[in-house]
């Protein structure tokens, strides 16, 4: 033990002054008095003076002398120097391979197999936990980017818990990103443990990281391929089976679309590491379609859900009195084929007018054909983070417009100095696009880039109507949803069942598919849903799954010495003794209190 403060003993010459005020008495000498009437106290004063007489020890002597050296030992500042390692760090894969094993899937719910590497991984982070070797633990989760598991903690229970939030729904893993970061949070004395279910590209240098890996190498079917889209005659749906293992293997394919009585079933036979497609037709206004496989190594990739894309047409209504004009955008709005043309409450307004009544929803593209236009080859400078632009090429285009330069909004398309698109953003959200053409100067409507833009209109229009943008995304990809221009706050339902209530911004929700199976919104009086599956070659090939360890914490030493203050030990043993002290004396004023004085004689 070492003293902060050794200037504190200069204290201890409190002692002597104790022990004085205990040895020096007053000697008192006996009177006769004729009565004790005017006697307010009959004990004999045991103050200090300056008779010596025989040292006296009584309890409370004893008592404040020890709290005099347990209050300088305090003040010196008593340092003892402990040996602790430093922190621990846990990369967690966080790929949905960690849930291979024997335990089957519910119908939309997966539950974690008790032999599945997750499982053997987790029981061995909380023995490494319960070892109380470390300073603090961070758990750090390895999914397509790393992200912290909650804080560093010092309890292990704490610790456990957040362990439990462990799911292993990632469709990758990129744990050599996720061990950089885990060093940058270990420090110099800090250990890294990783923990997955196959072995390293390269064994671990770095004395500080250990690799420990869980994984059982088994054959596994699974799906990597799923899409749904509409066409002229219904909707089209392609599944793709793989057999990821190397011997032959047989599969029977379910297929059940909603209302249907008996789902269909389709005999695979598949090659060593080949695949099998399935392309199926759906009826126009098919609903939900299920797909499945028999359980194996890995049970999360053997069952999809598949929901119709909503492909609203956008309402459209033209006011455009230049009939050649007018013929030009009507044939591009019948080949985009996703325009609803209508004569009142429309989404879209193209006209040539230059003042025109809409409402506050309704987006207006003005045309304007001016009498003095010039026709321009360029150089055109397009602005290609606009939703305009997407493919759109002008090279060798001749568009005419007016040769003033000045036009009210963000330029899109611009020939040199001269803007050719604009566009006005509204405050609520509606946009006031400005088309300067002139067909009879240009070539533009002669080129694929006039339906293309068309296209490209219609097309942003309808991703900023109220819905899904996507109804089918993968495993950990981002879902956009647009509600209503009044919706503030909505509730979503994700496939665990636990709804919660999320605030919208502009309109816009972005929700990330955190875990298979079907999300609900519900968004005022509004309902929608998309699906998310676990559609991942690479994942769903657990041949490649080993175990063992990988990596010697002890050749490098973690132990670091600190010193830590023993100060409020003795404080709190002096603040015990000061407590008995008042107690002591307390009871002892009470007793003599209570006394009768012997008479004087």
């Amino acid at each position: 033990m070492t003293f902060a403060f050794p200037l504190a003993f200069l204290g201890l010459l409190a002692v002597p002054a104790l022990v004085a005020i205990y040895w020096l008495r007053s000697k008192h000498r006996r009177q006769t008095v004729s009565s004790l009437m005017l006697w307010l106290d009959q004990r004999q004063a045991k103050e200090g003076g300056l008779i010596i007489h025989r040292l006296q020890t009584p309890l409370l002597f004893f008592l404040e002398l020890l709290s005099i050296l347990l209050l300088i030992l305090a003040a010196a500042g008593p340092m003892t120097l402990a040996r602790t390692s430093g922190p621990l760090v846990v990369v967690l894969d966080d790929s949905f391979s960690m849930l291979a094993g024997t335990t089957s899937r519910s119908n939309e719910f997966i539950r974690f197999p008790a032999d599945s590497p997750r499982a053997r991984a987790a029981a061995a982070v909380e023995a490494e936990l319960r070892s109380g070797r470390y300073k603090s633990v961070r758990l750090l989760l390895a999914g397509e980017s790393p992200s912290l598991l909650g804080d560093a903690t010092s309890d292990v229970d704490q610790a456990l818990a957040l362990l439990s939030r462990w799911k292993c729904f990632e469709p990758s893993a990129n744990l050599d990103e996720a061990v950089a970061f885990a060093f940058t949070l270990a420090g110099s004395r800090g250990r890294v443990l990783v923990v997955t279910d196959h072995a390293p590209q390269q064994a671990p240098r770095d004395g500080r990281l250990e690799w420990r890996a869980f994984g059982k190498p088994g054959p596994n079917l699974a799906f990597v391929n799923a899409t749904r889209s509409a066409r002229d005659d219904g909707e089209r749906c392609l599944l793709e089976v793989a057999n990821l293992s190397s011997s032959s293997a047989t599969a029977t394919l379910n297929v059940e679309a909603a209302g249907s009585q008996e789902p269909a079933r389709y005999g695979l036979t598949l090659r060593p590491n080949a695949s099998e497609r399935v392309i199926l037709t759906l009826k126009p206004g098919a609903g939900r379609l299920a797909a499945w496989i028999g359980d194996d190594a890995l049970a999360i990739d053997n069952r999809i859900v598949l929901l119709p894309r909503s492909v609203s047409s956008v309402r459209v209504a033209m006011q455009i009195k230049n009939e050649r004009l007018r013929g030009l955008v009507e044939k591009a709005l019948l080949a985009a084929k996703n325009a609803s043309l209508v004569s009142s409450d429309p989404e879209l307004l193209l006209t040539d007018d230059e003042e025109v009544n809409i409402g506050a929803e309704t987006w207006v593209v003005q045309i304007v054909s001016e009498s003095n236009a010039q026709s321009y080859v360029g150089p055109f400078v397009i602005n290609r983070e606009h939703p305009l632009t997407e493919g759109l090429s002008l090279e060798g285009v001749v568009w005419a417009a007016g040769g003033t330069q000045g036009a009210a909004g963000a330029p899109v398309i611009t020939a040199g100095n001269v803007a050719l698109v604009t566009d006005v953003e509204r405050a609520e959200g509606r946009h006031d696009l400005r088309v300067r053409f002139r067909p009879e100067l240009s070539t533009l409507q002669d080129s694929p880039n006039w339906p293309v833009l068309i296209w490209n209109l219609l097309d942003w229009r309808a991703s900023q109507a109220a819905g899904v943008r996507e109804a089918n995304v993968r495993l950990g990809s981002t879902a956009v949803a647009r509600v209503g221009p009044r919706v503030e706050r909505i509730e979503l339902r994700p496939p665990d069942d636990h709804a919660r209530s999320m605030a919208v911004r502009d309109r816009t929700l972005m929700v990330r598919a955190e875990a298979p199976g079907v999300y609900e919104i519900a968004a005022g009086g509004e309902k929608y849903a998309f699906a998310s599956n676990a559609i991942s070659r690479q994942e769903s090939d657990v041949s490649r799954s080993t175990s063992g360890d990988w990596g010697d914490w002890n050749s490098v030493a973690f132990e670091e010495v600190e010193q830590r203050s023993l100060a409020w030990a003795f404080l709190l043993g002096a603040l015990l003794v000061l407590a008995v002290h008042l107690a002591v004396a307390s009871r002892s004023r009470l007793g003599l209190s209570a006394s009768a004085p012997e008479p004087a004689r």
